[in-house]
């Protein structure tokens, strides 16, 4: 069973990731596609990112140990931000190439992104995401991993914030070690003119994959500024 259970150090949240082996006709037995979700899917038209949006469903459906007959319609608000029918968890979904993720709380807002480390990236856009003192530290520990996990630190956190909040501007990692280890937690913060709050985003770097999750310390509603739209968002 490619499903991964992976420890959640966020009190009340289930985490996992599914490390995709199969077809899109799996998934599609699997996975209870309501009419709006096969709306979405009609919208993703590349067959390896098919893959990776089903994957993610049926890895949350594990998650929450969903019968195969039945399962919580996903919707999306108009931010982007994913959300059950039945609210019953705040949710959070995540994939690059070879793997998805899910992560699901009762208590809290959350946020996860994965990244597979096989997939080449340039180091030099480093620039458009990091501030001064993440590429200052960047630079005094120039691995691919810390450059992935400073990235993928940052999606994590948009994907709670949401739009208009800018990776460089408004989301900063203030890592508190020169030699990160395999996992650990990222002090964060984001802030704006309007809003702070400072947060914990915990990382696992895996053999293929880097994951990072985190959570908002308090359920509140986040008010987005009219500032510059981040990056992307998955």
């Amino acid at each position: 069973m490619p499903f991964i259970k992976v420890e959640s150090h966020i009190p009340n949240t289930s985490l996992g990731l599914w490390k995709i082996e199969e077809d899109e006709y799996y998934f599609l037995e699997r996975v209870k596609l309501y009419d709006n979700e096969w709306v979405q899917l009609g919208k993703v038209i590349h067959p390896k990112k098919r893959l990776e949006w089903l994957s993610s469903r049926l890895c949350l459906k594990h998650l929450l140990d969903i019968k195969d007959t039945s399962r919580i319609e996903s919707l999306r608000m108009d931010s982007g931000k994913p959300y059950l029918s039945n609210q019953s968890y705040n949710i959070s979904y995540s994939h690059s190439l070879e793997y998805s993720a899910a992560i699901a709380s009762q208590a809290h807002e959350v946020g996860v992104d994965i990244e597979y480390l096989k997939r080449k990236r340039n180091i030099r856009t480093r620039f458009l995401f990091m501030d001064d003192e993440e590429l200052d530290w960047f630079e005094e520990n120039p691995t691919f991993e810390n450059f992935i996990l400073i990235w993928s630190a940052k999606e994590s956190l948009y994907k709670i914030v949401g739009r208009g909040f800018g990776f460089k501007e408004h989301i900063h990692i203030r890592p508190d070690s020169s030699q990160l280890e395999c996992n650990g937690i990222l002090p964060a913060y984001v802030k704006t003119s309007e809003y702070y709050q400072e947060f914990q985003v915990h990382f696992e770097v895996r053999e293929e994959v880097a994951l990072t999750y985190t959570y908002l310390p308090q359920l509140q509603q986040v008010e987005s500024p009219n500032a510059i739209v981040a990056l992307s968002g998955n």
